[in-house]
């Protein structure tokens, strides 16, 4: 008896083992699925809060972007703007230096330059020439062929000017038909002379103007610094006064020339 109520009692006791360790067994189970349901609805927040973000910072990307171009498009705005304005002072700047008519340098950037020659002169002990010319019966172009003829022609005469001068030397239209040639590093009057006949020869061949052939002569006069004067007003003054002197000793005929079968002339003193 003792035996069989042993059995009884060990095969109990190994049945509630069993029922012990498959209950407990179940249980983990159960614990962990609700662990990972808690954390997999944890990782489901997580992430609708970082999407939140996401779209977040998309739209202050964007906001970003947008600023950005419009700071591009004031900028280029901006470039533009500086670029015109640029060009507006460069304009400003040459017209306040040079004729607008001819192109060349006008009475203000001529006496600069001349200061500046006389100057360097002055330290190397070299001369400065000033050859001052006009245009001989141009008002009579003016009156009987009209401004713009008289306009074209001062033109083509600074155009011509310009190509026989060397880079050095300046060509100036001094006002009206009068022209100056400053020539700096000169070895005197001797040189001036030759730049005279230079220029003579330059302008000498007709010009054709619309159909209209002119041919003009020149009053030239000049002066040599430090020779004639030392002041640079005053070399332009003396300058002048030989070129009326050359005028009043001759002043050569103008002719004007049409391209028609009897061609028609105009002679000025």
């Amino acid at each position: 008896m003792k035996n069989g109520t042993a059995f009884r009692s060990g095969k109990s006791s190994i049945f509630k083992s069993a029922f012990s360790n498959g209950w407990s067994s179940r249980g983990w189970e159960q614990n962990d699925t609700a662990d990972l349901s808690v954390r997999l609805q944890q990782s489901r927040v997580a992430l609708a809060e970082l999407m939140q973000v996401l779209i977040v910072n998309e739209r202050h990307l964007t906001a970003v972007q947008k600023k950005l171009e419009i700071f591009v498009e004031i900028n280029l705005h901006l470039q533009r703007k500086l670029i015109a304005l640029e060009k507006e002072v460069a304009t400003a700047n040459h017209l306040a230096y040079h004729d607008m008519l001819t192109g060349l340098p006008n009475r203000r950037l001529l006496l600069d330059r001349l200061n500046q020659a006389i100057a360097l002169a002055s330290r190397q002990k070299k001369r400065v020439a000033l050859v001052f010319f006009d245009v001989d019966g141009f008002k009579a172009i003016n009156d009987k062929l009209g401004h713009l003829t008289g306009d074209r022609l001062l033109q083509a005469v600074a155009q011509r000017l310009s190509c026989c001068l060397r880079s050095e030397d300046t060509a100036c239209r001094y006002g009206g038909d009068e022209f100056i040639v400053m020539l700096p590093e000169v070895d005197g009057a001797q040189s001036a002379t030759i730049v005279e006949q230079k220029i003579r020869t330059q302008l000498a061949s007709p010009y054709n103007l619309g159909g209209i052939v002119i041919t003009v002569t020149l009053s030239i006069g000049a002066a040599v610094y430090p020779m004639d004067a030392k002041d640079p007003c005053d070399l332009i003054k003396l300058a002048d006064v030989a070129m009326y002197s050359a005028k009043a000793n001759g002043g050569a005929a103008l002719s004007v020339e049409e391209p028609t079968d009897s061609a028609a002339y105009l002679s000025v003193d």
